[in-house]
């Protein structure tokens, strides 16, 4: 018979407590379900919004090159995928904290995610399940990175807006370049006749002004020296089928100068046909996407 120590600690788990990993919940990010805690939470929140942002970043790179609106969506999908990962984190941060998961509603209040990053959660377990377990170095660097993520959504809320407009301003001035050739057939023109071209046949160009496109640009018209143009369905929504209209105007004898959109009517001139369609009435794009030199 084996002798046993009377005073030796018991051998069985007499406190009736789980040991080992059974003493810690699992982690899952996508899910309304189960505990996290607050490094985890912070870091989490990081790093899927770096992630997001990544792919949405390169889709709406990708879709900038066959459609602006593309890039759009793909923007608009990735701030839809943040907000959706960013309330699962938020119910399971409200789990630790042994309440409702209706409390991450409290995030769409301003500052209201201090509280989900201030408040401890239950040590043990709760109604909501067992703790998360200890927090790995991972987690502690993700929690690091949401300086950087809140730099980067400040930038990209500057930067998309920013370079949509570029991209409209870019579209613009191709419809200015196609129209350099139907400019100079009409000062031609009135030199010749000292009046202003009905229309692209008078003054010396093909009757179709869909002769005159572009990628954006749809068509170049006359109508009595003024210069119509047209832009398709393949430029940014915002522009197409607007028109941008250069009118002609005459200074002494010889000098045929130009008046874009709304800009100043230029000094000392006056317009080639008074009866021709005024540029600043023609034209119906959004002085912000025009070059300096259209602007009123």
């Amino acid at each position: 018979m084996q002798n046993r120590n009377p005073y030796a600690a018991p051998r069985a788990n007499v406190a009736g407590v789980d040991v080992g990993p059974e003493e810690y919940g699992e982690v899952k990010v996508f899910s309304a379900s189960g505990r996290l805690g607050r490094v985890r939470y912070i870091g989490y929140s990081a790093g899927m919004s770096v992630l997001i942002m990544i792919v949405a970043g390169i889709l709406a790179g990708a879709g900038a090159l066959i459609d602006p609106s593309v890039m759009l969506v793909a923007v608009g999908l990735g701030y839809v995928a943040m907000l959706v990962v960013q309330f699962l984190l938020t119910i399971q941060r409200s789990h630790d904290m042994n309440v409702t998961g209706w409390l991450s509603l409290v995030s769409l209040i301003p500052l209201g995610v201090f509280v989900f990053w201030l408040v401890p959660g239950t040590p043990s377990e709760n109604d909501y399940g067992k703790p998360p377990p200890p927090n790995t170095t991972g987690a502690i660097v993700l929690a690091c990175l949401l300086p950087l993520v809140a730099i980067a959504g400040i930038l990209a809320a500057i930067a998309i807006p920013a370079y949509q407009d570029y991209v409209i301003r870019a579209q613009v001035s191709e419809g200015l370049n196609l129209a350099a050739a139907p400019r100079a057939a009409v000062a031609d023109a009135y030199l010749r006749a000292r009046a202003a071209p009905g229309d692209r046949v008078a003054a010396g160009r093909s009757e179709a002004g869909t002769d005159s496109a572009g990628q954006y640009v749809a068509g170049v018209y006359i109508e009595r020296g003024t210069v119509l143009i047209v832009y398709g369905s393949n430029a940014n929504s915002t522009i197409a089928g607007s028109v941008l209209a250069l009118q002609p105007y005459v200074r002494g004898d010889n000098d045929v100068v130009w008046r874009c959109a709304a800009s100043p009517e230029p000094d000392g001139a006056v317009p080639m046909d008074p009866g021709a369609p005024a540029s600043s009435v023609e034209t119906d794009i959004a002085s912000q996407f025009l070059p300096s030199a259209c602007r009123p």
